[in-house]
């Protein structure tokens, strides 16, 4: 499972800063050609949304796998070890079954636009391809969640990823411990 994790996160860092490089690149591009040659290039704009979908939904799955999702943990914090562990294993199974339902739904509508044939206006790129990325997305964020539903099975610590631990109870302990520490 180690080993998978490591491929996964280190593919998405890769697209990530790839798209993100691109859309920058291709931005300075388009303002460069307006400036010096008075107009706009279409296909930076259309081939920019593509890669803000590309990032959308690989920052989805590389959000999971670093813990980095909101959560709202006012009452999961007062509670015990046992239960945030048996809460956050839930949580986990839960959201990549719902992620993989998700994907399964956007992959039949890719499939559903792929017949009717729809293609990008400037690119004239067939935009199930474009919608691809969703299903692939959700796929990969479900695969993160179930990772840290698996590490929350097998290990002591609570894990808001697979390699993340819930550390805020410690660091709160922690703080505590310095004050008293340094009261008078």
């Amino acid at each position: 499972m180690e080993r998978l994790f490591r491929l996964i996160q280190r593919a998405e860092e890769l697209v990530l800063a790839g798209a993100i490089l691109a859309i920058a690149g291709l931005t300075v591009l388009n303002v460069i050609s307006r400036s010096f040659l008075g107009a706009s290039l279409a296909f930076t704009e259309e081939l920019c949304q593509f890669l803000i979908v590309l990032v959308t939904f690989a920052g989805l799955s590389y959000g999971a796998s670093r813990g980095r999702h909101i959560r709202m943990t006012a009452i999961y914090d007062a509670l015990g070890h046992r239960a945030r562990k048996i809460i956050m294993t839930g949580i986990a199974a839960t959201t990549a079954a719902l992620l993989l339902f998700l994907a399964w739904q956007a992959l039949e509508y890719a499939l559903v636009v792929r017949r009717l044939g729809s293609v990008s206006p400037v690119l004239q790129v067939p935009l199930y391809l474009v919608y691809l990325i969703a299903p692939l997305g959700l796929v990969m964020a479900g695969i993160q969640y179930l990772l840290t539903a698996a590490r929350n099975l097998r290990r002591e610590a609570v894990y808001l990823a697979f390699d993340t631990k819930d550390e805020y109870m410690s660091a709160a302990a922690d703080a505590a411990g310095k004050t008293a520490e340094g009261a008078p």
